[in-house]
């Protein structure tokens, strides 16, 4: 599949079993992949963040489905996360340990929202 098909959402919860997971908001399926990166466009990328990206895609935090992304937002990542929009103008360089940085990207619907990425593909 061409990364300019990839569609990105937010996944939605269902009840399988007794137990919550992770399902498409499109298909309504729950998703089988495990939690992991799945790439996106560089384009996705919204705003002052799209020059913090150093390639044409990047890895997000969330499932896999098909043509779907499924990206989860910080607070669901369940991984230690720098939030960089916490800085001040001027404030010294920080030296982030973080291993995982929100970005604001543009979902498939049309809405902006953070998606959770990995420090190393982007420059602060």
């Amino acid at each position: 599949m061409r990364l300019d098909q990839v569609r990105l959402c937010r996944p939605i919860i269902r009840w399988v079993d007794g137990d919550r997971v992770p399902a498409n908001p499109f298909t309504k399926d729950a998703v089988s992949e495990p939690l992991g990166t799945a790439l996106i466009p560089r384009r996705r990328i919204a705003g002052k963040h799209i020059n913090d990206v150093q390639s044409d895609a990047i890895p997000v935090r969330g499932w896999k489905d098909g043509r779907y992304v499924l990206a989860i937002a910080p607070e669901h990542a369940s991984v230690d996360v720098f939030d960089p929009s916490e800085r001040e103008p001027g404030d010294p360089t920080l030296e982030v340990t973080d291993p995982w940085v929100p970005l604001v990207a543009v979902f498939t619907a049309g809405e902006r929202d953070a998606v959770v990425v990995p420090r190393k593909e982007v420059e602060l």
